[in-house]
């Protein structure tokens, strides 16, 4: 008998733009394949580009929820993060059995909202996915066949879809330590909070451990006014580590599922979004995509960001 299974995303009121063009995409392959659909929106800003367009958008993100989400999925929840102590104490128990957490990470960037939104879904087979991410394949059947690889072994942690079109030789690019272990299936030792699907049950009797970024990490969130937490993925893949646990991604039968990353956000990448979406949607990607997980130049130009970038690092050497 199949499980039970939760669709949860995280959303941030900084994330409408996008959203409001991603999140029906993501709804329309996935939806029909989960029993409900959790999305956490959170309610407590972080600090420099966590924090943009907060105010700006938080009523947008609201009316686009109510009017244009909520009525076109009745499996669809709107749960605010709860910040309240009780809340955060009931979370920091479930997965690291402890009375208390951090709220933010040592970049001002989501900790506790993670957490909070695994803990918001009713079934312990989650699939969670950033508010961000682009899916691609659009099978109807990767949620059952994950689900089916997700139990039939206990190394098994977490399964996602393919990161990035299939690559016309069966391999990653830019990414390290994964291991080929069937066509288009891919073991590695450490995950990613982008997009994974998980049995949350496992932290009922293990426990996560919080621990401290490296030291420079440390001393960031030092000058900047930061939790001195380290980010959850790297907590996961310690955990991962520690009790020889794998992340399998895989492509699935078919055209299959696979996912996109945007790594920049500039007005171009919101300008031209739709027909990034329909791109991808058609499966009609550049050379340099295949096998690649971050949308690369040729489906979205990222010199105002990479300008930026530079810039950014010329006033850092002087000390700006």
């Amino acid at each position: 008998m199949k499980p039970a299974v939760s669709l949860q995303i995280n959303l941030a009121p900084g994330d409408y733009q996008h959203v409001r063009y991603i999140l029906p995409h993501q709804l329309q392959i996935l939806a029909p394949q989960v029993d409900e659909v959790v999305l956490t929106v959170d309610t407590q800003p972080g600090k420099g580009r966590f924090a943009e367009g907060w105010q700006k958008y938080s009523g947008l993100l609201n009316v686009f929820l109510e009017n244009e989400i909520r009525s076109s999925y009745n499996k669809a929840r709107i749960v605010p993060v709860d910040y309240s102590n009780e809340s955060m104490a009931k979370t920091a128990e479930y997965f690291f059995g402890t009375k208390s957490m951090p709220v933010k990470d040592f970049r001002g960037g989501p900790f506790y909202a993670y957490f909070f939104g695994l803990l918001s879904a009713t079934n312990d087979i989650v699939f969670h996915l950033d508010a961000d991410m682009l899916l691609g394949g659009g099978s109807q059947s990767w949620i059952n066949e994950a689900i089916e690889l997700l139990r039939s072994d206990p190394q098994y942690f977490t399964v996602s879809p393919l990161a990035g079109p299939l690559h016309p030789n069966g391999m990653l690019i830019g990414q390290s330590g994964w291991e080929k272990i069937a066509s288009h299936t891919f073991r590695f030792s450490e995950m990613s909070t982008r997009i994974f699907m998980l049995d949350r049950s496992v932290f009922q009797t293990q426990k996560l451990s919080l621990t401290k970024p490296n030291l420079r990490s440390q001393i960031k969130a030092i000058v900047e006014g930061n939790s001195n937490a380290d980010l959850p993925e790297h907590l996961i893949s310690t955990f991962m580590r520690e009790n020889n646990l794998k992340r399998i991604d895989i492509l699935g039968s078919s055209n299959g599922l696979w996912s996109l990353h945007p790594p920049y956000r500039t007005k171009s990448f919101y300008e031209n979004l739709p027909g990034i979406i329909k791109h991808v949607e058609n499966n009609d990607m550049p050379p340099s995509q295949l096998g690649f997980y971050d949308v690369v130049d040729e489906l979205c130009d990222w010199s105002e960001a990479r300008e930026k970038l530079k810039q950014n690092r010329w006033w850092k050497r002087l000390g700006k």
